[in-house]
């Protein structure tokens, strides 16, 4: 009887499936939303929510990792970036780690005028320049945008939106720059410290 007891628990035990681990989201994972054409990927994390580009998706699209399991709604557009509320909290975990980089990323300490930050491309790889300016206000297609970071770091064509680091430190986003890698130029990025400070975010760290 014993015998019999334990093969039926072995049975049920492997009839039920073991639930999936997490899985991560970093700055630069790539998503998607249904309802927009344009390239979206996460930002820095922080805690509940993601960071995305601000033509991502509308309010209330709900965006997808890899995949196509979704993450959450966006919840506000802003001029600079978007938020998106992280629902599907059984499906992914995020991490403060930037996706083809090795390291944690420790906080969001600002690299003054003429200190390095580098990003990682999807094309270009891992890339470094100088920052010549903060504060800068430039005419965008789409208006006025004010607060930027001008930096030597080049872009390539679909490239927006890669994560700035110093090191450990979270720096922003890539919104937007001329040139490319192959004959150098310039990009701009919305400092990520002044949306944790708009919206009383807090940066996700390791």
């Amino acid at each position: 009887m014993r015998t019999l007891l334990i093969a039926l628990a072995l049975l049920l035990g492997a009839a039920i499936p073991a639930s999936a681990a997490p899985v991560p989201l970093e700055a630069g994972t790539p998503l998607t939303a249904p309802s927009s054409a344009n390239r979206c990927a996460n930002g820095y994390n922080v805690r509940g929510y993601l960071l995305v580009p601000p033509n991502c998706a509308p309010v209330g699209a709900v965006v997808s990792g890899p995949g196509g399991i979704d993450v959450g709604a966006v919840v506000a557009v802003r001029e600079t970036y978007s938020v998106v509320r992280i629902t599907n909290t059984t499906a992914w975990v995020q991490r403060p780690t930037i996706a083809g980089r090795t390291g944690v990323v420790t906080g969001s300490a600002e690299t003054p005028v003429g200190g390095a930050v580098c990003a990682v491309g999807r094309s270009s790889g891992l890339r470094c320049g100088t920052v010549q300016a903060r504060n800068v206000t430039v005419n965008f297609p789409t208006g006025t945008v004010s607060g930027l970071t001008r930096t030597t770091l080049c872009t390539d064509p679909g490239e927006t939106w890669k994560p700035v680091f110093t090191g450990s430190q979270a720096q922003g986003h890539v919104l937007g720059g001329s040139g490319n890698c192959s004959t150098g130029g310039t990009s701009l990025f919305y400092p990520v410290n002044r949306i944790l400070a708009e919206n009383g975010f807090t940066l996700v760290t390791g």
